[in-house]
């Protein structure tokens, strides 16, 4: 994922979860809100219940994968937080389905 789609410090996540409307399904859970900057950004959140490092940085790496490629069409002027919600393995094809359907339905496509 390019750099200029990223949120990277945690008063920028903090904003967020403070400022955010949210919209979600049985897989993720989007949080997301207004910025000053034009270009959007996207955040990850895996918590530890999911369990050690390996499997929270290969959720991570699944959905920044998706977003990669979906974060060319969100509108600009957004920061997103991308927070998944079952600790079962993911097929791609569910996350891409999943995360699409939340970013239409919040109407940032």
């Amino acid at each position: 994922m390019k750099s200029i789609y990223r949120l990277k410090k945690n008063y920028q996540y903090n904003y967020v979860y403070k400022h955010a409307k949210s919209v979600g399904d049985r897989n993720f859970l989007i949080l997301y809100c207004t910025s000053n900057i034009q270009a959007s950004k996207v955040g990850f959140s895996v918590s530890k219940k999911y369990g050690g490092a390996v499997e929270r940085n290969r959720i991570r790496r699944q959905m920044k994968a998706v977003m990669s490629t979906l974060m060319p069409q969100v509108k600009s002027g957004f920061n997103l937080v991308v927070i998944p919600r079952k600790s079962e393995p993911y097929l791609h094809k569910d996350i891409v389905s999943s995360l699409t359907k939340l970013l239409k339905r919040a109407e940032l496509i």
